[in-house]
């Protein structure tokens, strides 16, 4: 009876086991993938998100902290750094804006007895002073800049009919046309980026600058003393078309619909105030590390896995820690670095992981990496992105239906081993501002695809406060970590 038993058990154990595919044939590989743990993986991204670093903003040196931090991770693990000059940093210059407090915005309601009524907008909710916002306190008109371009070669002009000196701008992302799968797109690309629209602004002597991009910190807009910048929700710009009797959307659809601005003085008051303080000197850096090929004819190919270190950073005793954005990506990457220099197993190809500095201000460090990378260009096989894959059920790869000998390393290692569901798009024409560090990889000719997550079931929380570590699930993202870690040893032996 004792026989039996055990036969019965052992038959159904394995039996489970070939049913789920999980039989492996390389005991190294699966000791270091049972070893990715989500518990580990959420440490990471706690101590990311910690207020000794602040918000990791590039340029300061609490991010110059927590790079070191992350570098100190990858000695310990025996990777190879892939830095300037044997170290795992790569250098680039990154001046910064340190604001100091929330700073005040308010709307002047004038009342029939003539008397006026302030209405302060709260922080975060309602408006967030600008991550690169001048010093000082103005009040002055509103001005709707539609916008907020001019471009003479496309005959538009959202100031030839308005005078902004000493005034606030009202401006709204993006441009009138809308179509960024059209090549028509690529002459109006330039004038959608935010710190374009500032340089406007201050071309033309605007003091305020209010931007219609949400109520989100961002530091990807440029710093000039002269102007005070404030990001703000609807419940600001609904405020302000009440007062002068217009709809904005009606405006905004219009000017997309004829390509002619419409522009106007709103004779709606406002007084904003800001404390910041530029810092000239800073500095930004990528962490490279790199398990090196041992082919003597594949060694000079690689693969490359990025994601972006930096988050938004704090403004005065706010911090906005960045969890999903992006210390879920960067931890995920660590899972899966770990792994593959801990399991021993040396691929045929160079796999290299930059852990970038500078996203949030533009991209600034997967092109500094562009400008002088570890290993050449055209060895590249592929570039795999990962920004904010840290919250939901399924795993997906962008553009891995157009590489299908790519994809296919990731889609059987989840058919084997991790079993979750599995998304992938197609490569789309896309004429656009590049939002994530893929855009210049892609530009520069080389293979892109961006890991993310489907069927989210936390409430993420995009440059804000609130975008804390209790928001992401480690449980997934251990899943991602193991996909990277089979997927990337199967594709580097290919």
């Amino acid at each position: 009876m004792k026989v039996i038993r055990g036969t019965i058990l052992f038959l159904l154990f394995f039996g489970v086991v070939t049913l789920k595919g999980q039989v492996p044939d390389d005991v190294s590989l699966m000791k270091q993938y049972h070893r990715i743990s989500e518990i580990e993986i959420n440490g990471w991204v706690e101590k990311m998100c910690s207020p000794e670093y602040k918000g990791r903003l590039t340029g300061t040196s609490e991010y110059i902290n927590a790079a070191g931090w992350l570098a100190g991770n990858l000695k310990e693990w025996g990777v190879m750094p892939g830095g300037d000059n044997g170290t795992y940093f790569q250098w680039f210059d990154r001046p910064w804006v340190e604001v100091k407090d929330r700073g005040e915005i308010k709307l002047l309601i004038p009342q029939k007895n003539g008397k006026t009524i302030t209405k302060e907008y709260t922080f975060p909710n309602e408006a967030i002073v600008g991550m690169a916002t001048g010093s000082g306190e103005i009040t002055a008109d509103v001005v709707f800049a539609g916008y907020g371009i001019t471009a003479p070669e496309l005959g538009y002009d959202d100031y030839s009919n308005v005078d902004v000196r000493g005034k606030i701008v009202l401006i709204s992302r993006d441009v009138p046309y809308k179509d960024v799968s059209n090549p028509e797109y690529s002459k109006w690309v330039k004038y959608c980026y935010h710190i374009e629209k500032l340089q406007n602004a201050v071309r033309h002597g605007a003091r305020g600058f209010l931007y219609i991009d949400g109520n989100i910190a961002n530091p990807n807009i440029a710093y000039d003393p002269s102007i005070i910048v404030f990001g703000i929700s609807p419940v600001v710009t609904d405020d302000i078309f009440a007062l002068c009797n217009r709809d904005m959307k009606e405006i905004l659809d219009n000017i997309d619909k004829n390509f002619k601005p419409a522009s106007f003085n709103t004779g709606v008051k406002m007084t904003l105030k800001a404390n910041s303080e530029f810092h000239p000197e800073g500095k930004g850096c990528n962490i490279i590390g790199v398990i090196p090929g041992t082919d003597p004819e594949l060694k000079d190919e690689s693969l490359v896995v990025g994601g972006h270190f930096d988050a938004v950073g704090f403004i005065g005793n706010d911090i906005f820690p960045g969890a999903w954005d992006n210390a879920s990506g960067v931890a995920d990457m660590m899972g899966a670095l770990k792994a593959i220099a801990r399991s021993g197993i040396k691929p045929k190809r160079n796999i290299v992981f930059i852990f970038t500095g500078g996203e949030e201000e533009g991209l600034l460090g997967a092109k500094e990496y562009i400008k002088h990378p570890s290993f050449p260009l055209d060895r590249i096989i592929c570039y795999l992105n990962l920004d904010m894959p840290g919250n939901g059920m399924g795993i997906g790869f962008s553009n891995g239906l157009s590489y299908p000998d790519l994809i296919s390393y990731f889609e059987n290692a989840n058919k084997q081993y991790t079993q979750r569901l599995f998304a992938a798009t197609e490569k789309r024409p896309f004429y656009g501002r590049p939002r994530s560090d893929a855009g210049p990889f892609d530009e520069a000719g080389i293979k892109t695809m961006s890991v993310f997550i489907t069927d989210a079931y936390k409430e993420g929380f995009y440059h804000l406060p609130s975008d804390k570590p209790e928001t992401i699930t480690p449980e997934v993202m251990a899943d991602v970590s193991k996909l990277l870690y089979i997927g990337l040893l199967k594709l580097a032996d290919k």
